[in-house]
């Protein structure tokens, strides 16, 4: 069961503890599979060179895709633009960011 011990502050019992200690194990394997494929990916890069396909047993197994995106350049709006219309434009977003708390 969870305690809230004050507003907005609560404390994990036992059997969600052991969630917090599967969460934080799976997240150091996805770390270290992460850096694993990171590697393999540069080697495989490395051997296609300019190719736009890679084959492995006369099978596709590789393709390299163009794609173009167009985005907004903020940084040289607020260069460009007045303040007001900046502000006009700007909207404000709320959200919560999910951080485990490390301890030293």
């Amino acid at each position: 069961m969870t305690v809230e011990i004050e507003h907005g502050v609560v404390d994990f019992d036992e059997s969600v503890g052991q969630w917090l200690r599967q969460y934080k194990a799976a997240q150091e394997e996805a770390k270290k599979w992460s850096e694993i494929a990171d590697v393999a990916r540069s080697h495989l890069e490395a051997a296609m060179g300019d190719a736009e396909l890679a084959m492995y047993q006369n099978r596709p197994v590789i393709r390299w895709t163009r794609v173009e995106s167009k985005r907004f350049d903020t940084k040289r709006a607020r260069e460009i633009l007045p303040e007001q219309v900046i502000e006009a434009l700007e909207t404000v977003s709320i959200s919560r960011r999910f951080t485990i708390v490390e301890h030293e």
